[in-house]
Parts: C-alpha cells; structure tokens; sequence
C-alpha cells in the first residue's frame, strides 16, 4: 500500500499522530494514577475535556474564515460554501459546548430554555435528539467514511487527485486517518460492553472525548486544507 506524497507531508507526523493520541492516554493515566483529580478536574460541565474542546474549536473557526476570505484561490465556488458551513458547526459546536458562556460566567437559565433542556441549560443539543445524537450519528460516519474508508482505498489504489482540484482540497487525506478512527470507534466498548462492564479507568466518559477527538478532527482536516491552499498560491 502506497501513500500519496502530497499526503506525508501536508502536516508533521507529531501532529496528526501523537498529539491525537496525546488526549485519550493522557486520561487514561491521570485516571490511573491520580483518580481523584479525574474525577474533580476531568469529566463534567466546564471539566478539562469539554474545556480543551472549546479551545480547540476557536482556531478551528479562524481556519475556516481563512478559507472564505482566500476563496479566490480554491477552484469551484460550492468550496466557499462547504467551508463556511463547516465554520458556522464549528461556532455552534463551541457554544453549546460552553452552553453559550454559561458555563464560564454562570447565568441562570432563562424559564422557557430550563423548562425544554434536558440538563436546564442554556443550549440546544439538549432538547431534541436531532440536535445531538442524529449530528453526533451524522460526524461518526462521516469520520469512518471519509476519514478511514477513502483514504485506505485510495492508497490501496495508488489514485491521486490532481493538485487544486475540488477533489484534492475536499476528501480528507492520510492524515485525517488516526483522529477519525477514533472518532469512529470510541463509542463501541460502551455499545457492545455497555460503560458499567467496563473496568476503571478504561470505563470513560466517552461522549465527552469523543466531542473533543470530533473538534480535533475539524481543526486537523481544515488545517491540512488551508495549508495545501496556501502552497498552491505560492
């Protein structure tokens, strides 16, 4: 199995490889080794997970602005648009995060968002499943398809797109391969084992890591766009 060269070499290996796995290790050993500081620091509303992912998320916005202010330099005009919506999930991804800051500044929920959110927020994933587990369905496959299964099968078949072409700037490439794999399967021990069969510390809350791999995966993929756009005008 060969890889594309232009795919080696948009991004340092440290990055796509060792930084992606960096999140999910490091529980694992905080969990390990000091329990209690995981339990108090780690998991829940305004824990260190969902906090990073709300980080993470911020230069992944400014990515995508780039993208639409540089739109003269991509080859069809819908790239504009793809881009911008990718921007626009991202700002809404970091505020329900955040529950629109309230996590930070602490308001109160205002009577008529308390009375439909499930977790008397201020933010909208909690009210219905199609604002949360259908996108969440939604990314998951979206992750193992163009994140795993293409670019494996591309490799497989020696393809190469042309440079520049809307095809090239698209399909997420090999680097994209590790942050989606995890995307993809982070969630089965929980399905196949259920999280109470799980020993500690492997039994993690799983919804908020694999949010933060999700964030990761958008900075990853835009990155290594804005990059090969970026070489392409020079």
């Amino acid at each position: 199995m060969t890889v594309n060269s232009s795919q080696q070499y948009e991004l340092p290996k440290w990055l796509w490889v060792w930084v992606v796995l960096l999140p999910l290790t490091a529980q694992l050993i905080v969990r390990g080794f000091w329990p209690d500081f995981a339990r108090d620091y780690f998991s829940g509303e305004g824990g260190i997970v969902e906090n990073v992912t709300v980080v993470i998320l911020i230069p992944t916005i400014l990515l995508a602005i780039y993208l639409v202010l540089n739109r003269a330099s991509l080859p069809v005009r819908w790239m504009t648009y793809w881009y911008a919506l990718l921007g626009l999930a991202c700002l809404y991804f970091a505020g329900e995060e955040a529950s629109w800051g309230q996590h930070w500044f602490g308001w109160e929920t205002p009577e008529f968002m308390g009375e439909l959110n499930d977790q008397g927020e201020t933010n909208l994933h909690n009210m219905s499943s199609w604002l949360d587990q259908k996108p969440r369905l939604i990314v998951e496959l979206s992750a193992l398809i163009g994140g795993v299964i293409l670019p494996i099968w591309r490799a497989r078949k020696g393809i190469q797109f042309v440079k520049g072409s809307w095809q090239d700037l698209f399909w997420p490439t090999w680097i994209c391969l590790p942050v989606s794999v995890i995307v993809g399967f982070i969630k089965i021990p929980d399905r196949v084992f259920g999280s109470t069969n799980i020993p500690y510390p492997f039994n993690l809350n799983v919804s908020e890591t694999q949010e933060l791999y999700v964030a990761l995966a958008f900075f990853i993929y835009l990155l290594s766009v804005t990059v090969r756009v970026k070489r392409l005008a020079n």
